[in-house]
């Protein structure tokens, strides 16, 4: 916790530092190649951004020294910080603004960094979530809040693991997921392999009909009234999820809160939006 006011804003400068450097090398080296991300070209790379500053106005020597070094040290940056975002107790401490900006600096950086990735889905994990899940075909609805969720595939089975059950009780009928995936969701090896894949149990839409990928994060889900709603639709195929959870040492909770009331339920029904289903899975089930 003593690294909460520091290391998401230097990971969040140096992500940003670092989407300058090929444009600065490239008016700075004429046309030499811009060196690979490692100690032993340092030097080069900071003697040649400095001196780029000395006809740069409003650029002085030290920025560009920062700008330079971010090339090097961006990755130690994130490493660092990944590994501390997945305790909940430092999530709830980084400020909104500050998460804000590392998933602005993580997508311009993304494309060259999996680290920066993987920042920007941590800056964006729900914590104490509320969820509303409606299931139209049962016209049943479920109130749930979710914790540390690292992506829309984790959810798809921890969900299936809450939901799916006696519908005497008022859950959802179908196969309960397999004991090993719901392991790999919540604290055993997330990688399930080619053998025992997870298989969805359900595709999933948000309030406003729109298809909620399993490569997404949970905070793609559009709020509808300011709430995240998903609505449950047939799986149509076999949709294979090879890993059970992205973060390891992330720990999930998705804790089902009750079962909604008929009433509570059908004004739910009447504000949702058709599922504009353009899916892979969309037309497996129409013919």
């Amino acid at each position: 916790m003593a690294l909460v006011d520091v290391l998401p804003r230097r990971a969040s400068e140096a992500m940003m530092l670092n989407e300058a450097v090929p444009e600065l090398w490239d008016k700075a080296a004429r046309g030499r190649s811009l060196p690979e991300p490692v100690s032993a070209s340092t030097h080069q790379l900071v003697r040649t951004l400095t001196g780029l500053a000395r006809w740069r106005r409003g650029v002085d020597k030290n920025t560009m020294t920062r700008i330079a070094m971010s090339w090097f040290d961006m990755e130690h940056w994130l490493k660092a910080l990944i590994t501390v975002m997945a305790d909940a107790g430092f999530r709830a401490a980084v400020a909104g603004d500050v998460k804000a900006a590392l998933r602005e600096h993580a997508a311009a950086v993304a494309h060259r960094s999996q680290r920066a990735a993987w920042v920007g889905a941590l800056a964006a994990v729900l914590d104490d979530e509320p969820l509303v899940v409606i299931d139209p075909r049962t016209h049943r609805g479920y109130a749930l809040t979710m914790s540390g969720v690292g992506d829309n595939g984790q959810l798809h089975i921890l969900l299936a693991d809450r939901l799916v059950g006696d519908p005497g009780q008022g859950l959802v009928a179908g196969d309960r997921p397999a004991r090993s995936w719901v392991e790999a969701a919540t604290n055993g090896d997330p990688h399930l392999g080619p053998d025992d894949p997870a298989i969805r149990c359900f595709r999933l839409f948000d309030g406003q009909g729109a298809y909620i990928s399993p490569e997404g994060v949970p905070a793609d889900i559009g709020p509808l009234d300011g709430t995240r709603v998903l609505v449950l639709h047939p799986p149509n195929g076999n949709y294979a999820l090879g890993v059970g959870r992205v973060f390891e040492h992330m720990m999930p909770a998705l804790r089902l809160d009750r079962i909604l009331e008929p009433v509570e339920t059908q004004r739910w029904l009447v504000r949702l939006a058709p599922a504009v289903e353009n899916d892979l899975m969309a037309d497996v089930g129409h013919h």
